[in-house]
């Protein structure tokens, strides 16, 4: 794991993950951060109270800022005396109590399928709409194609995040049309093995 200095108001701690909005390179959604406990927390308030920060990226400034989202802090003491946080839109939790129904966040560092399952597992907690799970794949390209799905900015660190709005009824609609066309990916779902569909 690779360690970058990161300061605010004359302290400085290391930040080792740290992810963007694609257009806005400042605007934090996942940071991490270790160091001393006090410097951690320093860090991490001043984002909060839109003091702002900077991070130290192979020789470049980078000057980072809070979004207008809720964020979820979790910090832990290690064994070592440090401290290390995580911070991230709680629009990222399960089972969030967030008003946005259709919008959420998702952070991981897992392989394609991976990335699939943990995108359904929040769709399906967003919406009405009955969904099977192997539809991911489907419905990670729909949402790509409808740019509802949006890859945010790695500036440091092995995790990808990814942004999703969506329309529901735009949604149950694309659902409907697919199911009526017989699209295979969908109602593949409703075979039996070594069944037919029966349209």
């Amino acid at each position: 794991m690779k360690l970058y200095p990161i300061f605010a108001s004359g302290i400085t701690a290391y930040g080792s993950d740290v992810i963007t909005d694609p257009s806005k390179f400042d605007t934090v959604y996942f940071l991490a951060v270790c160091g001393y406990q006090a410097t951690v927390k320093g860090i991490i308030a001043n984002l909060l109270e839109n003091r702002g920060i900077s991070i130290n990226l192979e020789g470049m400034e980078h000057y980072l800022e809070r979004s207008d989202l809720g964020y979820k802090v979790l910090l832990k003491k290690l064994p070592s005396g440090f401290g290390q946080a995580i911070l991230f839109p709680q629009l990222a939790l399960p089972k969030n109590d967030e008003t946005q129904k259709n919008h959420f966040y998702f952070f991981t560092r897992t392989n394609e399928q991976d990335r699939f399952k943990l995108f359904f597992r929040h769709l399906d907690e967003k919406t009405d709409l009955p969904l099977h799970r192997t539809w991911q794949g489907w419905l990670w390209r729909l949402f790509k194609k409808q740019n509802w799905l949006v890859e945010l900015k790695t500036l440091a660190g092995n995790f990808k995040g990814y942004g999703v709005r969506f329309n529901p009824k735009h949604l149950r609609d694309l659902v409907s049309d697919a199911i009526r066309n017989n699209d295979p990916e969908i109602v593949q779902c409703w075979l039996k093995k070594g069944g037919t569909s029966n349209g």
